[in-house]
């Protein structure tokens, strides 16, 4: 049985993720095709369609207000008479190996965390669920990743490649240094800059309010003003000193001038940088039990919450843009120049 749904309401890609791959862990179920654009599903199945509709119940909720007050409700699968709008058929190709994703999308040990989720930027959710590091260490190989933390690699490189998102290959992979200098600063740095003081009164408002219950949001407050201490210095030196130097390099007006010069170990000292924020948003995801609420958390204790959360996902993303994307292309062409310079 072809079954197809949409789930109105539904905003959170992690979940919807997750969704997908409980869908394809249950007995009965041959094959799953999701599109978040929707967001809508397409479940090949013979089990009965209120299992499918409960687990799907179970996994996505939505964000409804209640007398002023945020609450997360679960979200009703809608059934649609003609398959999802957003999935685009595809030829299957009889020589494609099994478990090859949506599009042919396959994954396998010997690939870098890096290029995993440049390759497919919705799959980084589910590296982290399984502890691996695919920002500050994204040059490592799933098969040592997985190693290090007592997984087999490949049942994870399975895992990867049946999770059927309907999502292309990331624009930002393919562009020029300069161009993603660009990016990086619009998306990442822009969201930062405006995010970090608005997440600072949240922590220091629930602190104050709920501290003498919960102590661990002193802990938080601390680790916080160090992450926020961190990364506002980082991000001027990238926007002041690196990306124009990316710029200067890339234009070659004088690449061989002291400034270029100093781009490895300028990108040497800022990866390490990233390593110090990698760790301090590890600790702040401990501390708060992975930014669970507890029971008598107010609205701002979960906007609070879901704020960190939401900086620790667009900050591990933002690193691998840098760490595994941008710095090996700067090296590169630095490498490039200086060769051409002396000869």
């Amino acid at each position: 049985m072809q079954t197809s749904v949409r789930i109105d309401g539904a905003n959170c890609p992690t979940c919807f993720n997750e969704t997908l791959e409980a869908l394809a862990h249950l007995d009965g179920v041959r094959h799953v095709h999701g599109s978040f654009a929707g967001p809508c599903l397409e479940i090949d199945h013979d089990i009965p369609l209120e299992t499918i509709n409960s687990t799907i119940r179970g996994r996505l909720r939505g964000v409804e207000m209640f007398a002023n007050e945020i609450r997360m409700v679960p979200l009703e699968p809608v059934p649609l008479t003609t398959p999802c709008a957003h999935h685009q058929p595809e030829v299957t190709d009889p020589t494609t190996p099994p478990g090859a994703g949506a599009g042919g999308n396959m994954f396998v040990p010997s690939m870098t965390l890096g290029e995993i989720v440049t390759r497919r930027p919705a799959l980084a959710a589910e590296l982290e669920r399984r502890g691996l590091d695919y920002c500050c260490h994204g040059g490592r190989t799933l098969a040592d990743a997985a190693l290090e933390v007592g997984l087999d690699a490949t049942t994870v490189a399975d895992e990867l490649s049946v999770i059927a998102v309907d999502e292309p290959a990331a624009a930002w992979a393919s562009l020029g240094p300069c161009d993603l200098v660009d990016h990086i600063d619009s998306v990442h740095h822009r969201y930062l800059w405006a995010e970090l003081p608005r997440v600072s009164a949240l922590v220091d408002k629930i602190a104050a309010v709920h501290g003498d219950r919960h102590s661990e949001l002193f802990e938080v407050q601390r680790l916080y003003r160090e992450l926020r201490a961190d990364l506002e210095p980082h991000l001027t030196r990238e926007e002041q000193e690196l990306f124009p130097r990316i710029r200067q390099l890339v234009a070659a007006t004088d690449a061989s001038s002291a400034s270029t010069r100093a781009l490895p170990a300028q990108i040497e000292a800022l990866a390490g940088e990233h390593e110090t924020v990698g760790a301090l948003l590890e600790d702040l995801r401990r501390v708060t039990s992975g930014y669970a609420v507890p029971g008598d958390g107010c609205a701002s204790y979960a906007a609070c919450y879901r704020a960190l959360a939401d900086v620790e996902t667009d900050t591990h993303i933002h690193v691998h843009k840098e760490n595994n994307v941008l710095f090996p292309l700067v090296v590169r062409l630095e490498d490039k120049r200086a060769v051409t310079t002396r000869s």
